[in-house]
């Protein structure tokens, strides 16, 4: 199986700079237009058709919405690897604006990030029951509460050994069902988010945390995100400009347990130690 570096030579871009690299994939800047997403070995093509698919739909019921969401021009498979080749979205990671940004142009960029992580749940799907959108991240349910609880279960499987015990009881904890269903990124964090002139210009990484679920979970987790084993980059301030934004939003009240069920979702994310610092120190903190 050819590398990275192959890969991009046969589409005429051996020389293409990093953009980003996750779990499931690095991204390659092919041109100014263009992107490749070059998936990690392994990875199946029914996967990439399937999340092609997710984000036309997206694509489609995002409406008038003010910032774009990543589209498919070509699925190719290149020695072995899958690659998607996709339109390059305007603006720089958030994370990375954080780092030179100071003062109200700072405030700007947090208060879009919030405000956008609000938004999502104006993405009309297809009908689909409670849980993932993508591959087999985890069970279908008809209720938000059974599908969460299951999930942390499922989580609990894989989490290092120290956790278990403290994901199961997270699972324990129903949470309430919300007045509606809508897409959930679940993944939405200053690493997956685009930004210029102080604004959202796109949201990116729509992957098997996607799911149906409670729209508020996004909110909840754009400042959950904000903690420095996450968003490196966010300041105590802007931590304290999203807790007051949770509040005037009427969001407070339930933030604690959803940042909780956040931590116990992610610790099957054993690879990943800044993420699972985080999970660690959430889920073994003293309650009560």
């Amino acid at each position: 199986m050819i590398d990275d570096r192959e890969v991009l030579a046969r589409l005429g871009a051996p020389n293409a700079p990093l953009l980003g690299a996750g779990s499931e994939a690095q991204v390659y800047a092919l041109d100014p237009d263009r992107v490749a997403r070059i998936m990690r070995a392994g990875a199946r093509r029914a996967d990439a058709d399937a999340r092609t698919q997710l984000l036309v739909e997206i694509a489609a019921g995002r409406g008038d919405l003010p910032f774009l969401t990543p589209a498919v021009e070509a699925l190719e498979d290149i020695g072995g690897r899958i690659v998607s080749v996709e339109p390059r979205l305007p603006g720089e990671p958030l994370s990375l604006l954080l780092g030179r940004n100071a003062g109200p142009a700072r405030s700007e960029l947090i208060a879009s990030y919030l405000d956008t992580a609000l938004r999502l749940r104006e993405i009309r799907l297809p009908p689909h029951g409670f849980g993932p959108l993508l591959g087999n991240a985890g069970p279908r349910s008809d209720s938000w509460n059974s599908f969460a609880t299951a999930r942390l279960r499922r989580s609990a499987e894989t989490c290092p050994p120290d956790l278990r015990a403290a994901v199961l009881l997270a699972a324990t904890a129903a949470p309430a069902e919300p007045a509606e269903a809508a897409l959930v990124h679940l993944d939405y964090f200053p690493a997956n988010v685009l930004a210029a002139d102080g604004r959202v210009t796109a949201v990116l990484d729509f992957g098997p945390a996607a799911a149906i679920g409670d729209p508020r979970m996004d909110a909840w987790g754009a400042v959950a995100y904000l903690d420095p084993e996450i968003t490196p980059t966010a300041s105590p301030a802007d931590r304290e400009q999203a807790t007051a934004w949770l509040a005037r939003a009427g969001l407070d009240a339930g933030y604690a347990s959803a940042r909780r069920w956040l931590a116990a979702y992610w610790s099957f994310a054993a690879d990943d130690a800044r993420l699972i610092d985080w999970c660690r120190r959430i889920l073994l903190a003293p309650t009560g």
